[in-house]
């Protein structure tokens, strides 16, 4: 069964380019992005370039990203994260998130392949936990937005449970407001 799509339109108005975004995950597509006037949006897969060190690579890209910025706009910086609650799962799922954020780990370990990838560790755990590592993450202190990136493999059920601890128990305490998005979309 085909699932809703839910279309977001944006404008294209005048301002509009400071609002796009392109992902990157190399110190070249950074600096072309911040040449360009584009947002930055990096999510849990880059480049190692010059470390083996996921967040030292991130944290570098935010530096190439600023160092090549033109304006006096603010730009939008997005950080996408693999976050797993699991606050409200049952015993089962519960498993199931750890199974998967285990089978995931080793990439994580060292770069992979000749283009040298690095992998961020999937964020998985109680609401707490997750907290304590989401305020640990030093590459977060350096951007404007957090993006929640879903696992592909899950089913629709389980989506919604991790949405609704993301809602409910995460994102408040990140300084997450109903009001605010609601304010944002009109």
């Amino acid at each position: 069964m085909p699932r809703a799509i839910r279309v977001r339109t944006s404008s294209t108005g005048n301002g509009s380019r400071r609002r796009r975004s392109t992902a990157v995950r190399s110190l070249r597509s950074a600096g072309w992005a911040a040449e360009n006037g584009l947002g930055l949006l990096s999510g849990n897969i880059v480049t190692g370039e010059n470390t083996d060190d996921f967040t030292t690579a991130q944290l570098n890209l935010l530096s190439e990203y600023r160092r090549n910025l033109s304006g006096d706009h603010e730009p939008r910086v997005a950080l996408g994260r693999v976050i797993v609650p699991f606050d409200s799962a049952d015993a089962t799922t519960r498993a199931r998130y750890r199974a998967y954020a285990a089978s995931r780990h080793e990439r994580t370990l060292a770069p992979q392949g000749p283009k040298r990838i690095l992998f961020a560790p999937d964020v998985v755990g109680t609401a707490e936990q997750i907290l304590e590592q989401l305020t640990a993450d030093p590459v977060i202190a350096e951007v404007s937005e957090l993006r929640l990136e879903l696992p592909y493999e899950f089913h629709r059920e389980e989506y919604e449970q991790i949405l609704h601890d993301v809602r409910h128990l995460i994102a408040p305490e990140l300084g997450w407001r109903t009001s605010a998005v609601q304010e944002a979309a009109r």
